[in-house]
């Protein structure tokens, strides 16, 4: 027994399926899909069986794709300049509300 994909009727993975070892092709199943012989490529984020093509194609859009790529994070020197900057910031706003309660006679 061996493992080959089950598609859906518009060749979306759906999961794998036990069959004899010697099971080779497509075997089309009634209003259910069909078992893929060829085993998933790895690398695919949505697997699709392309019928017409008899081959696996990305079942994903390229920008759901991008959506899922991790964001570039800032390195370590733009983290500093960035809290510096906002140091420097909050300093001044600490002054400036200094300057407004000596200017209205606080303490």
């Amino acid at each position: 027994m061996k493992a080959t994909p089950l598609v859906d009727e518009q060749g979306h993975f759906i999961e794998d399926t036990l069959v004899e070892d010697s099971f080779t092709g497509v075997c089309l199943l009634d209003n259910k899909g069909a078992i893929i012989a060829t085993p998933v490529p790895p690398g695919l984020y949505r697997p699709r069986w392309d019928f017409d093509q008899a081959t696996w194609t990305e079942g994903m859009s390229a920008e759901d794709i991008a959506a899922l790529q991790p964001v570039a994070s800032e390195t370590p020197e733009q983290k500093i300049a960035r809290l510096e900057q906002s140091d420097l910031d909050n300093k001044e706003l600490i002054a400036s509300l200094y300057e407004m309660l000596i200017a209205q006679g606080g303490q």
